[in-house]
């Protein structure tokens, strides 16, 4: 019974896992369908770039 018990445990925690790392997937990729394409990556945070001075 503990065995069924610790496979439901890491079979849940795994879906949260996927589920996240899906959601961040998403989040963060480009988006190619969009007329007005937002720059959601995090490349231009990691360069240092300022997105407000791009809104002006």
């Amino acid at each position: 019974m503990r065995r069924f018990a610790y496979c439901k445990v890491v079979l849940t925690t795994s879906l949260v896992w996927v589920l996240v790392d899906v959601f961040l997937l998403l989040y963060f990729s480009e988006c190619n369908k969009c007329d007005d394409r937002k720059d959601r990556s995090l490349l231009p945070a990691l360069r240092g770039e300022s997105t407000l001075s791009k809104q002006a």
